[in-house]
């Protein structure tokens, strides 16, 4: 049995320009971000910690660590999501030439990665994951919007556009307007008492119609 281990080396520490960035609760990933050279950046919390109540506590807590560093992308990151993959929480990263890769947020494993551009070729400047997490909505500056299958990378149309695209966003909220509350027991009661005035001021103004009849009679 071999083992392959890939090796990446620089003349000099790299420098992580950010271009996109992601706050998560995964575990071991508090943060990820991408930058402009197309690595992608996990960070997690550094185990450096001041003694408790000390004047560096709270900076300590709250520091953060680079723990790995994912290599895939050929262009700047331009968007990165939190997604499913297999019942699995991963996170996907998208490059400005749209290519579309999902990492294990615990070691940086390449789950998954589109095998060519998937906008044609066309600028990728914004996604979207799908609330259930297993797909995701592509758009840049094409005329049209991809929904991609993260598990095989499969793509079709979504929905075409009659200008580029600079953001998306896919939410849950309803364009119905919501049901009316039903009544309180408060204004049931308001409503008996306002019906029984009224019955009681319709029985005085019959009373006091007779009464004038009578006096002049």
């Amino acid at each position: 049995m071999s083992l392959i281990v890939p090796v990446a080396a620089w003349p000099a520490p790299p420098q992580h320009r950010v271009s996109a960035l992601l706050a998560t609760t995964l575990d071991g990933s508090e943060v990820v971000s991408g930058g402009e050279g197309g690595e992608v950046c996990l960070w997690g919390s550094s185990d450096e910690t001041a003694p408790p109540g000390g004047p560096g506590d709270a900076a300590a807590a709250a520091a953060l660590t680079p723990r790995v560093i994912c290599l895939g992308h050929e262009a700047a990151v331009v968007w990165l999501g939190r997604c499913m993959l297999e019942g699995h929480a991963a996170v996907a990263s998208l490059c400005a030439c749209g290519h579309l890769n999902v990492w294990d947020p615990a070691d940086g494993r390449c789950l998954s990665a589109s095998p060519a551009p998937l906008l044609g070729g066309a600028v990728a400047t914004a996604a979207a994951a799908y609330p259930a997490g297993g797909d995701v909505l592509l758009g840049g500056e094409a005329t049209a919007l991809w929904r991609v299958r993260l598990a095989t990378m499969e793509r079709h149309v979504a929905a075409e556009a009659e200008d580029w695209c600079v953001a998306l966003s896919i939410s849950l909220l309803s364009l119905e307007p919501p049901p009316a509350p039903p009544p309180s027991s408060s204004s049931a009661t308001e409503a008996a008492t306002a019906t029984v005035a009224t019955a009681t001021s319709a029985t005085t103004a019959t009373t006091a119609s007779a009464a004038a009849v009578r006096a002049a009679a």
